[in-house]
């Protein structure tokens, strides 16, 4: 394992900036149906599903003993032979695929909200966010996890104002339960989808160094505070709007005013940016491992092709790929399951610091397997 290159609140804030996107505004618009109280049931039920899945990717990890991504993982231990090889190759060209589409929605949709709160062209906007998202990468993970703590207390501060400015109104969000099975499906998805962080795991991982029970540590509490952040925009969003919009700050802007749209709004553009950091130093790494370029290659190879198919006119064709990239993550999921099981069968390390216990038991597995599973459910029902 490498030395320690991330703090802990480093290695937790990249946990956050992962998995806060733009998903988070969608989850009041599926939750108006089903009600708070059944929000209260999905989301500690959601983040225990995340949980087990991400920290079997660390024990993962722990047994390998090494720093390595996803693919390489799957290489070690379930994409073996020449059979093996090339539906790895086939892997690697999806999830290339499909963390394209999601860096390239998120300097579309951070760049239309800087062009509109600055009025400036969207090219110069979209440029200005790929320099600054792109430009913290640049320099590794060391600068990532100091940039993310600084992103995460600026989504929990924005979201803080927000609170603060719907204090003096009366909220009264539905407390239900209520709506039908496939509407609680939905919104399962949907929040399982604010809790993905899963290719950011190995950094957090590499990060830490040596210190295992501290990586397993940063992993659960940024879940959870993702799962703080869901339950608040959600919370606000049903007191306030009526009806609550498919992206919720509109309709809070509606009712607070127009400084809430931006404050909203500059929530929504930190929320995009600490995504892009964590997905395209992912991305980096990874092909940094597949392919042995150099690092810098990796990373411009990883970022660049973001602002590219912008500016060559196929936004068309990015929901599709995006819709193909989460298909692909959950397959991705799925996979850990066995990967996990060889893991502890033939691991370089035997006895880690750190395992999952009784918690990586077959009906635990199982479990996981069932939630995945109605994950991809709920994700289809939103399509």
């Amino acid at each position: 394992m490498t030395d320690r290159r991330l703090g802990f609140w480093g290695a937790t804030s990249l946990m956050v900036g992962a998995g806060v996107g733009a998903g988070i505004m969608a989850v009041p618009y599926l939750a108006e149906r089903v009600g708070l109280a059944a929000l209260a049931v999905i989301l500690p039920v959601a983040w225990a599903a995340s949980a087990l899945v991400h920290l079997m990717l660390a024990e993962v990890l722990f047994r390998t003993g090494r720093d390595l991504q996803v693919v390489e993982l799957m290489r070690l231990y379930v994409l073996r032979g020449r059979g093996g090889r090339w539906i790895l190759w086939a892997v690697f060209a999806l999830l290339s695929v499909a963390f394209l589409a999601n860096l390239a929605a998120y300097v579309s949709g951070a760049g239309e909200i800087v062009a509109d709160l600055a009025g400036i062209d969207r090219r110069y906007a979209e440029l200005l966010v790929y320099v600054v998202s792109a430009g913290v990468v640049f320099f590794g993970l060391r600068a990532v996890g100091i940039a993310e703590r600084f992103g995460a207390l600026a989504l929990f501060g924005l979201l803080a104002v927000l609170v603060v400015g719907a204090a003096g109104i009366a909220l009264a969000p539905a407390a239900g339960p209520s709506g039908s099975p496939s509407e609680w499906l939905a919104l399962y998805g949907m929040v399982m989808y604010a809790y993905w962080t899963f290719y950011s795991v190995p950094q957090v991982v590499a990060g830490m160094g040596s210190d295992h029970r501290g990586a397993v540590r940063a992993i659960l509490l940024g879940l959870a505070l993702n799962g703080v952040l869901t339950a608040v925009v959600a919370f606000v969003a049903l007191g306030v709007s009526s009806p609550v919009t498919e992206v919720a700050i509109i309709g809070i802007a509606d009712r607070l005013g127009d400084w809430a749209g931006v404050v909203g709004s500059l929530f929504i553009v930190a929320a995009l940016v600490t995504s892009y950091w964590s997905v395209s130093l992912a991305l980096a790494d990874i092909l940094r491992e597949r392919t042995a370029i150099p690092v810098r290659l990796a990373w411009l190879l990883a970022t660049l092709p973001s602002l590219l198919v912008l500016w060559l006119g196929a936004r068309e064709f990015l929901e599709w790929l995006r819709l193909a990239g989460g298909a692909t993550a959950i397959v991705v999921a799925l996979i850990t399951i066995p990967m996990y099981r060889t893991a502890r069968r033939i691991g370089a390390v035997a006895v880690p610091d750190w395992t999952l216990g009784r918690w990586g038991s077959p009906a635990m597995l199982a479990l996981a397997f069932l939630a995945m599973v109605l994950m991809a459910a709920g994700s289809l029902l939103q399509l």
